[in-house]
């Protein structure tokens, strides 16, 4: 369908829908590899932001997230997710869904930076860039204050 072919009373729906246009160059650079689209404030219920995983990387430790549930998509190479104590190789292309309260992480086992796109709970990309805050100070991150990191943002990482 050609955009003169939609009906008016669509192209207002599709108009309001789009409120948040972010094009490529107005990306927000959050910390190295991690771009946010979609910035806490920007939207009371959605946040989105894509990011590079560093090679043989460990990945987050297993955590849950109480009040939300989490959405990937592999835009690049392959990525390990787990969810309640099942890993599965994701190639490219590959779309993730984690329910609220699922035990969870993601892990690149390879040499490559492959790359995901990913929209959580608004809140939530408040935890992202309060890890990366942490992770920046040079020292190795405290585990109780990682842990009280995660549970301010309704999170808890798993032993």
């Amino acid at each position: 369908m050609r955009s003169s072919e939609i009906p008016s009373s669509l192209l207002t729906t599709l108009e309001v829908a789009m409120s948040v246009h972010v094009p490529p160059a107005a990306v927000v650079p959050s910390a190295p590899g991690f771009t946010t689209k979609v910035e806490y404030g920007q939207s009371e219920d959605v946040a989105a932001f894509e990011s590079e995983l560093p090679p043989s990387w460990d990945g987050p430790p297993p955590h849950v997230h109480r009040s939300y549930g989490e959405a990937f998509y592999v835009l690049d190479g392959s990525i390990a997710f787990f969810c309640d104590g099942v890993t599965r190789d994701c190639p490219t292309g590959s779309f993730i869904f984690v329910p609220r309260g699922a035990a969870h992480g993601f892990a690149n086992p390879a040499q490559g930076q492959p790359g995901f796109w990913s929209s959580p709970d608004a809140a939530a990309i408040r935890l992202v860039e309060s890890i990366y805050q942490e992770l920046g100070r040079g020292t190795q991150p405290d585990p109780a204050a990682m842990a009280a990191l995660y549970a301010r943002f309704g999170s808890e990482i798993l032993p």
